[in-house]
């Protein structure tokens, strides 16, 4: 495959569930719940089930999770607005499968280039099969005695669209991001009660529509947002390092580097780094002025992220939360104490 030359292949003798762990590493059972049975959470239904058994669970730890109704978007509130210092946040709806693999590319110029590059490919090839199945359908049933080349790509491309939209649901979603979910309900957890006015945790809705629940979120609490401090984790679980993507107003914030590097110490396995030069990583980070957007990678050529909206997404590494988790819980106390 053209993808090939940019990732180093993983084998694994099945696809059912792989939780990575070095040492003794324990999730709160919440979260080993959502790993286990809410990895989908793609239809109106699903979401609801999950936001339901969310605010049961943080209610046994004396939060008062709230639903923000926007529109379409949905999005869970654990916290203070008013309150809060910093904001962490996570999208949790899901994607269908894509029927091509996926790579993402973010912090090298070149690569992002390739690799997108790589998937276009794939669409075409897609769509080229496809006009075939269509001209021969349309043939055959008498709609069309000779359809145009570009009537059938162009209906080969809405299908694509459809089904990248409200496909089959993904039934595979560790890294994406169940991962950042996670991430954020251990956070919250561990998160001692006096310093829990400090922070606001959110869930976005919406993100793979097109980061809808976080615009709403950022158009309605404006005030309250806009110069404040957000760190949103999306796709946080396979892969050894850890990147901080700033938002252009803080690359240059030396200060603020300094601090998120204290807090999420990187270890002999995982490595934590602040993305300083090229960076590109779409997601609800890019509705906020001073934002981060965290994700991990892997080294191949390039710095890169895979398997997400396949089957292949299961790859959950435990010492990636506990390291993000334990590092929101020591940023939250430096910003109490440094007051």
């Amino acid at each position: 495959m053209f993808l090939d030359c940019f990732i180093k292949h993983e084998n694994h003798s099945h696809y059912d569930k792989i939780y990575a762990t070095k040492g003794e590493i324990r999730m709160n059972e919440t979260s080993r719940r959502i790993l286990d049975h809410f990895q989908v959470r793609k239809t109106k239904k699903q979401k609801e089930e999950f936001r339901k058994y969310i605010i049961h669970e943080l209610n046994q730890y004396g939060y008062c999770p709230s639903i923000q109704h926007k529109g379409i978007n949905n999005n869970i509130i654990i916290g203070n607005i008013e309150k809060a210092k910093i904001f962490c946040t996570a999208h949790y709806d899901t994607q269908a499968v894509l029927p091509f693999p996926n790579l993402i590319v973010p912090n090298n110029l070149f690569g992002l280039i390739l690799s997108q590059l790589a998937i276009i490919i794939c669409i075409l090839i897609l769509i080229f099969f496809m006009n075939i199945v269509l001209i021969q359908l349309f043939v055959w049933i008498g709609l069309f005695k000779n359809i145009e080349l570009n009537i059938a790509s162009s209906i080969s491309w809405l299908i694509i669209m459809i089904w990248m939209l409200f496909g089959k649901a993904n039934k595979h979603t560790a890294n994406d991001n169940t991962s950042g979910i996670i991430t954020i309900i251990e956070s919250a957890i561990k998160l001692p009660k006096d310093l829990r006015d400090e922070v606001c945790f959110v869930l976005f809705d919406n993100e793979e529509l097109g980061l809808l629940g976080s615009s709403a979120f950022a158009k309605e609490y404006k005030e309250y947002v806009k110069n404040k401090l957000i760190i949103n984790f999306d796709c946080v679980s396979d892969g050894n390092d850890i990147f901080f993507f700033p938002t252009k107003q803080i690359k240059n914030d030396q200060s603020k580097h300094e601090i998120i590097i204290n807090a999420f110490a990187s270890t002999d396995y995982i490595r934590v780094h602040i993305n300083k030069g090229f960076g590109f990583y779409p997601s609800d980070n890019f509705n906020f002025k001073y934002a981060y957007g965290v994700c991990s990678l892997k080294k191949g050529l390039f710095y890169y992220l895979d398997r997400i909206h396949t089957s292949r997404d299961i790859i959950f590494n435990e010492e990636n939360i506990e390291l993000l988790s334990d590092g929101v819980c020591k940023l939250i106390k430096t910003t109490h104490t440094s007051r």
